[in-house]
């Protein structure tokens, strides 16, 4: 396949962004197509619109911008008759936790006016069970005037991307490729095989969309049963974080890791795409899910209030971290939000993150210090390393009320009571 060929990105986020440096630095000519136009300008300048560790993520956008491989643009006519479109957009749930497929409509229709006769079309944002079937392909064949399978080929490969490791995802993570046909599985392969180092494991369209939803409820059900187990323990007065870990030496147990509640933008919503694509069938396990790990930024609030009520007055409330993961900027369906929505009204709240920029009306003090200064209660809801070996007798001492509420096992009850700080640890009773 020669290199020299134009290909096209829709969606330049945490999954287009990156997808589009690692087709630009094999040699394709990539345009990256985005409606922000500052986040257009910023890319096109050599910058990179994604904070937080990401390592190799802003020398590489340099590289392939300053090559001239990669051009980001806002003018779907720079997008014309390119060989291979990759749609990178959000498909979010609303409130009733029916999908959201508004970008993913609009996507389709913009790909099917710039097609080409023998173009590849590969969807990567996960979707509900049949939606290749009954929502892109139509969409791009009325637009088109041609026939998938016959005229131009069609995969959908969802993503499988983690804020903090974008680059080592696309290249090292296996990945799931189903295709309307078997030429178009072949077409697309060529191409995934030039960035993605790991297997590669062909199907058809309703397994590989089956599949990115299930392998996402699997994961939200794991974190539900830690969830429930914690609240368990703090019932009972144990340590959830001990008793995990002496399940786990039993053979075939991985109890996972409980906390603040589940945040960023697949695990809330995949298990409402997958029950969403399969209308009349009830559900039990996976709805449940959901509910256990929605609730815990409102218990850790909880825990919050219940310790903060031991002494009168308004109070001065730390929020620590905003992002949901972990030396990442990604805000989305951060349980930060909730745990800030359920004090607001009573206390003064003040957010530190070191990644996040002002957000939601919220800004967030870049000095952990600053954010801790004259508080009555820290509550850590995310694992920032710059949390890890908090000194906490300077905590302590700037703090006007010492108590810790830990939503991500970072400090332990014994070297908080040590300097003379109050502790409240989720999963620990």
């Amino acid at each position: 396949m020669a290199t020299e060929e134009k290909v096209v990105i829709v969606g330049l986020g945490y999954v287009g962004l990156p997808v589009a440096c690692v087709l630009a630095e094999e040699g394709f000519h990539v345009i990256g197509l985005e409606i922000d136009a500052k986040r257009v300008a910023l890319i096109n300048s050599g910058g990179n619109p994604i904070e937080g560790k990401e390592p190799g993520l802003s020398e590489l956008i340099h590289k392939v911008i300053s090559s001239g491989r990669l051009h980001a643009s806002t003018d779907v006519t720079d997008a014309c008759g390119a060989d291979a479109y990759f749609v990178c957009v959000d498909t979010p749930v609303g409130a009733d936790h029916m999908p959201v497929l508004n970008s993913l409509r609009s996507a389709s229709a913009t790909v099917a006016s710039l097609l080409k006769r023998g173009s590849l079309v590969s969807i990567e944002s996960t979707i509900p069970p049949r939606t290749m079937r009954e929502v892109v392909i139509p969409i791009l064949e009325k637009g088109s005037g041609m026939k998938a399978g016959a005229d131009f080929s069609v995969s959908h490969c969802p993503e499988r991307v983690m804020p903090g490791k974008l680059l080592n995802n696309i290249r090292n993570v296996n990945r799931v490729l189903g295709g309307v046909d078997q030429r178009s599985v072949e077409i697309a392969m060529q191409y995934y095989r030039k960035v993605v180092r790991a297997d590669i494991f062909p199907t058809d369209l309703l397994s590989a969309e089956i599949s990115k939803t299930v392998e996402n409820s699997y994961r939200d059900v794991q974190i539900a049963f830690a969830n429930e187990v914690a609240l368990l323990c703090e019932k009972v007065g144990a340590d959830v974080f001990e008793v995990r870990r002496l399940v786990n030496t039993c053979p075939f147990r991985d109890m996972h890791i409980p906390g603040a509640g589940v945040g960023g933008y697949c695990l809330p919503k995949d298990s409402w795409l997958l029950l969403s694509g399969v209308p009349g069938q009830e559900a039990v396990v996976i709805p449940g899910a959901r509910a256990v790990n929605e609730s815990m930024p409102a218990h850790l609030a909880a825990l919050a209030r219940e310790e903060m009520a031991r002494t009168s007055g308004r109070k001065r409330v730390a929020i620590m971290g905003l992002a949901f993961l972990r030396d990442s900027d990604d805000t989305r369906n951060s349980p930060a939000f909730t745990v800030i929505s359920a004090l607001q009204d009573e206390c003064d709240i003040v957010v530190h993150d070191p990644f996040v920029r002002p957000i939601a009306g919220i800004t967030p003090v870049r000095d952990q210090w600053e954010a801790l200064q004259g508080a009555d209660c820290a509550i850590f809801v995310t694992d920032h390393s710059a949390y890890v070996g908090l000194d906490l007798k300077r905590t302590k001492q700037l703090m006007r009320t010492p108590l810790i509420v830990d939503g991500r096992n970072l400090f332990q009850k014994k070297e908080c009571d040590a300097v003379g700080i109050r502790y409240r640890g989720i999963g620990k009773g």
